[in-house]
């Protein structure tokens, strides 16, 4: 062999990870690469001339059990050991397990044998650590309460713990080791989940085998499956059973296996069928109970309508005698009216003699008649007494819609119905009522713009109005004269009715409270706390929504949103 083929014949020898030895037939080390150095601690020039046996533990130097010692010993030229796993020796005493393979060479009568030794710890620990992980395993399964089972890729049972026994009743000597877990869970044979698993099934198999049974992806494990079934053959009348499937992987991320865990959920099942039932009878009695609420409702609606009503009354009677006032003076002037026209229709018919009549009689009759025209101011009553009646049939008029209005907002709403009306006119209508709890604290501005009829119960909404109109002006200041404006419009499917006023204004915490029952700012005996909170509930058994905007010192906005048509439901309330 030339210097320079020799030289590229170390350089490769020295590049490999196992030791490569070469010996003669006597058993002495005639060359040694690097990695022998590496491996077994010695310096591989002192390894020259050296007899192998050193790199043997002693009670194996040339025992025959596949060292080169039993090559060498025996003269078996042609035998070659592959793959013989051995222990080598460290320079420092400890041992090191090796896989030994042999390989001869001759040159005429020169033998010659080669030595190839990989180092095995690394995969002796691995395997050390497998073992001890699988011990850990199986003890940490067989210890556990919780059934469970592992099956291996060939869909064979591995594990079988006795929590799992005892909920099916089958040892793990009659099922480790078969496929027979599926015959105890199923008596058709079908693959559990943990076979599904194994198998690769996609969501939708999965689903078809777990119809109707809860099946969830587990929130906790990747790729994992929860569900219950029920199980009859197990227990004495049968189980729920909730169990979890999760496969097992090796480092490559390839199926290995599945584990599967079983729970016992039977009392939760009952207790949920229990609390249907227990649901079903609340059911009826919150049914029955919201009827008896919502006549209550009907009552305590009533009443506050009485309230404010009886907070009106005062001013509704002055509203009321107004007209009445006039239309009795009036009818008092008609009445002096009538008494002096009568006296010149008497004297006519004391003289109609005379109105055939010519002559000088004639002329003073006539002149009576114009002298008693005259002391009746005959022309003016012509003229005035239309006048009076005019304003006698107006103020008549007023007291008929005062009263009308009175009487549609007292009325009883269980006796009213659904019906498509026209919001300006509840308003106006709402606004005739307290007029005298309006007219001495702020001017009342109309915005009204188009709105289309509204499907609604017309007086409830009127006092919703009527809640709003009266606390805009009793958020007037003391000695201020302000403003409310009443404003209407529609958007798409909704309509809207605001009440705005530049009165005192809320705080936010104020804000938060005012729908709520019995909550008031108002002085004892001025308000009862009802109001908003029954118009809330008006607007929303309408199917709408109330939005305030109020800041302190500016002022407050109500905004009353509804539909203008109710959905059948909502109508047979």
């Amino acid at each position: 062999m030339t210097e320079s083929n020799e030289t590229r014949l170390r350089a490769i020898l020295d590049a490999m990870l196992d030791c490569v030895i070469t010996i003669d037939a006597r058993g002495h080390i005639l060359s040694a690469n690097s990695a022998t150095e590496r491996l077994l601690g010695h310096p591989r020039d002192a390894l020259i001339g050296r007899n192998v046996s050193m790199l043997m533990p002693e009670p194996y130097a040339g025992a025959h059990d596949g060292y080169l010692q039993h090559y060498l010993s025996t003269g078996e030229a042609r035998i070659i050991g592959i793959g013989r796993e051995v222990v080598a020796r460290h320079a420092d005493g400890s041992t090191i397990p090796v896989e030994l393979s042999v390989t001869e060479m001759r040159d005429g009568e020169r033998r010659e044998f080669v030595g190839i030794l990989r180092d095995l710890s690394a995969r002796k620990q691995a395997e050390a650590s497998q073992k001890r992980l699988q011990t850990l395993l199986t003890q940490i399964i067989a210890g556990s309460p919780v059934p469970t089972f592992v099956i291996n890729d060939r869909h064979l049972v591995t594990h079988w713990n006795r929590a799992c026994q005892e909920i099916t009743g089958r040892t793990a000597d009659e099922i480790v080791g078969t496929d027979g877990h599926r015959h105890i869970f199923y008596a058709t044979g079908r693959p559990t989940m943990a076979d599904l698993i194994v198998d690769g099934a996609s969501d939708e198999q999965l689903r078809a085998h777990y119809r109707d049974k809860r099946l969830t992806r587990s929130p906790f494990i990747t790729n994992a499956y929860e569900a219950e079934d029920y199980f009859p053959a197990f227990g004495d009348s049968g189980c729920w059973l909730y169990f979890t499937a999760a496969p097992l992987t090796d480092g490559n991320g390839r199926v290995i296996g599945a584990i599967e865990t079983l729970q016992d959920v039977s009392d939760r099942r009952r207790a949920e069928e229990a609390l249907v039932r227990h649901q079903s009878e609340l059911e009826e009695l919150v049914k029955k109970r919201t009827g008896q609420l919502a006549e209550a409702q009907r009552q305590l609606m009533q009443s506050e309508k009485l309230a404010s009503i009886g907070q009106l009354a005062a001013g509704v009677a002055h509203e009321i005698n107004n007209p009445i006032g006039f239309v009795h003076s009036n009818m008092g002037s008609l009445e002096h009216y009538f008494t002096r026209l009568l006296r010149v229709l008497e004297h006519f018919e004391a003289h109609r003699e005379l109105i055939a009549g010519t002559g000088d009689p004639g002329r003073a009759w006539v002149a009576e008649v114009e002298a008693l025209k005259a002391e009746a101011d005959f022309e003016f009553l012509k003229e005035d007494i239309p006048t009076l009646l005019a304003e006698s049939r107006e103020g008549t008029e007023r007291v008929r819609r005062i009263v009308q209005d009175l009487r549609d907002f007292s009325r009883v709403d269980s006796a009213q119905q659904w019906e498509l009306a026209d919001l300006r006119t509840g308003l106006d209508s709402t606004l005739n009522i307290v007029m005298n709890e309006v007219k001495y604290k702020a001017e009342v501005v109309k915005e009204y713009g188009p709105i289309p009829p509204v499907e609604c119960i017309p007086s409830q909404l009127n006092q919703v109005f009527m809640n709003l109109v009266v606390n805009a002006a009793q958020a007037m200041p003391e000695g201020r004269r302000g403003t409310i404006a009443l404003r209407c419009g529609s958007a798409g499917n909704e309509a809207w009715v605001e009440v705005a006023d530049d009165g005192s204004g809320m705080s936010e915490e104020t804000l938060k409270k005012i729908f709520d029952p019995f909550f008031t700012t108002k002085p004892v005996g001025k308000g009862t706390g009802l109001g908003l909170s029954l118009s809330y509930g008006i607007v929303e058994k309408h199917g709408g929504r109330i939005e305030v905007e109020s800041s302190p010192g500016v002022g407050t906005r109500f905004r009353v949103v509804l539909p203008l048509r109710q959905p059948a439901q909502e109508k047979s309330r």
